[in-house]
């Protein structure tokens, strides 16, 4: 990456950058990239894919999930106690909508 390609990324995204600041994010942009082309030469042919970050075997048995079923929740009056302010039973807010 040179600086020619920070200015142009920099002027697309309307941003002004001191020569100082060019000079350090061809840096660092450089090292990013220069990351990325190592992550991409690791062979990973047969590593299988993963859809979940966690355990999914732990969910398929139950085990560490709790049962999705419906549970009771708060009392209406309970659940608005702690507002700042209500209006007509639920949550006032300000408006942020004209």
């Amino acid at each position: 990456m040179d600086r020619g390609a920070i200015r142009h990324v920099a002027e697309l995204a309307e941003l002004t950058l001191t020569e100082e600041e060019e000079l350090r994010m061809t840096a660092e942009v450089g090292r990013i990239l220069a990351y990325v082309a190592e992550l991409d030469a690791i062979d990973t042919t047969d590593v299988p894919p993963t859809a979940h970050v966690s355990d999914v075997t732990a969910e398929r048995s139950g085990e560490g999930w709790r049962e999705d079923a419906p549970r009771p929740g708060l009392a209406h009056e309970d659940a608005l106690a702690g507002a700042a302010r209500t209006d007509e039973g639920g949550f006032a807010v300000p408006g942020f909508v004209e």
